[in-house]
This record gives structure tokens, sequence and C-alpha cells, in this order.
């Protein structure tokens, strides 16, 4: 066991055995793109060690907004758009899987189903894109249901003024019909 003095974030070693213990932590093994830091924080009678993982280029912000979009794929639909800057813009060229998310022009779409980009822009590709709206309780922002086209969970449309929710990835089902239980809800009846 060490023993030693903390000063203005520094160290000391003691020869006579007086100070505080000091308590070692194992490093961590970064990933790519990281290294550790170490530095050490008195409390509980003790001084620690502490790593910290830092990225090697860029900032801790810009690792965090990283983080940041990656969750950000997991949003609802009404979550994403609360935070539109967290989406990539659209890239001709890239390709997609249904349910991504991209910027367009200060407007969030959606990825009707996996495909590569070879349009300028989603807006001008309505078999790939949807546009993401509010999911209001009346059906005026939520687009009417198209036969043949699938949706995500948690995508909402509507049907004869009937707001309905997908619960299922991959619902080609159409919405109020026998054998689609299990596969829209209700939202709101208009």
């Amino acid at each position: 066991m060490f023993y030693g003095q903390f000063v203005s974030g520094s160290v000391y070693l003691t020869t006579d055995g007086s100070g505080l213990p000091i308590r070692e932590a194992a490093e961590p093994n970064p990933d790519a793109g990281y290294h550790t830091v170490l530095a050490y924080e008195q409390h509980d009678g003790a001084i620690w060690q502490v790593w910290t993982l830092v990225p090697d280029a860029g900032t801790p912000q810009d690792a965090a907004l990283v983080l940041a979009q990656i969750q950000a794929a997991t949003l609802s639909d009404h979550d994403a758009l609360k935070v539109p800057a967290l989406y990539p813009l659209y890239a001709c060229g890239h390709v997609y899987a249904q349910g991504d998310r991209v910027l367009w022009q200060g407007t969030l779409y959606k990825a009707i189903s996996g495909h590569t980009a070879t349009a300028a822009d989603p807006v001008s590709d309505p078999q790939h894109w949807a546009k993401v709206v509010a999911s209001t309780a009346g059906g005026a922002d939520v687009p009417e249901w198209i036969g043949g086209k699938s949706y995500a969970k948690g995508d909402r449309v509507t049907k004869y003024g009937t707001v309905y929710e997908s619960l299922i990835d991959g619902n080609t089902l159409e919405p109020g019909v026998v054998g689609s239980d299990g596969a829209w809800s209700i939202v709101s009846n208009g």
C-alpha cells in the first residue's frame, strides 16, 4: 500500500507512511480512437486513481455528440422531431436502411425501405422517403395509408379519418381490416 499527500491535483508519496492511502484502479483498455488519461481524486479518506477515456481526435464534446447521434436512431418520430440536428444530412449514393432518418433543408425524412439513394433529394424520391410528421391526435399532419408500403413500428397513418399507429416493423397490412389486429392500434377516430 502506498501513502501520500494530495496537493493541487498531484500526489506526493510519503516516505514515512503518513498521509492517505492511495487506491489504484486498473487502466481501462480503450477502443480504437480513444486513449486514457490518469488523474487523482481525494474522497472517502483515500486518494483514488481515476482513468478518463479521451478521444484521439476532436474534443470530449465531439465524442458526446457522436454518442447522441447513435442514440438518436432509437428515438420515436415524435421525439426525433425535437432534435433534428442529431440526424445526418441526406447524401445521394449513401446506402440507407429502412427507418433511417435524414435531414434535408431543415426537414426530417425517414427511409420507407432499405435502398441506395440515387435521387438528388428525398423530396423527389417519395417511393423511398416519407416526411417525418408530428404524431398528433388528429389526422391533419399524419399521412394517408398507402397499400403495399412497408411501415415501421411507431409509424402513424390516416385511413378514413382514423389515425393508426403501427405496432410492428415491416407492416404491410391494411389498418382497420380483419386480420390486422396486433399490427395496428387506433390513436384517434375521426
